[in-house]
């Protein structure tokens, strides 16, 4: 009867010993996962963004207000108002009736 108590004890201290093993590894995996968890989180949201801004720059190059704010920025070039501009003809000739 002593050495069945002593294998019924062995074996409650083997299972203690390796649930706590398996509870520390899983602890550590799912900490890990979360690390990886938040890092593909933050790199989504930074894909996001960068989507956002090339939508951004593709509707601006689409509709030419790129093509304006460049005129304006390096040539100094303005929309002139359609009142104070003059039309100039040059030879043309005169149509008889």
């Amino acid at each position: 009867m002593n050495s069945k108590w002593y294998k019924r004890s062995l074996f409650m201290f083997l299972s203690v010993f390796a649930s706590g093993l398996f509870e520390v590894d899983v602890h550590f995996k799912k900490r890990e996962y979360f690390k990886k968890y938040e890092s593909l989180m933050q790199d989504k949201i930074q894909l996001e963004i960068d989507w956002r801004k090339i939508q951004f720059d593709l509707s601006e190059i689409s509709s030419g207000l790129s093509l304006e704010k460049d005129a304006k920025l390096k040539a100094n070039m303005i929309i002139l108002d359609p009142s104070l501009a003059k039309i100039v003809i040059l030879n043309e000739k005169k149509t008889e009736k």
